[in-house]
């Protein structure tokens, strides 16, 4: 799978995605015009969809006072 691939499918921005991609050790693919995309495994798309999701939620305040 591509990281457009998995952003799509989770609905996470491609940024997003391929940050979580870089900090938890997704193997890189053969190089494209000298970029070296992600390549997703059905183990690291479990393992990105297990992961912990960020704290604040929109629609609520970010201070709680």
């Amino acid at each position: 799978m591509t990281t457009k691939e998995v952003s799509e499918k989770y609905g996470v921005c491609i940024a997003a995605v391929a940050r979580w991609a870089k900090n938890n050790g997704v193997k890189r693919g053969e190089p494209v015009n000298g970029i070296m995309p992600f390549s997703w495994t059905e183990d690291d798309c479990h393992r990105f969809e297990a992961r912990r999701a960020p704290g604040w939620k929109k629609g609520r305040p970010r201070k709680q006072q």
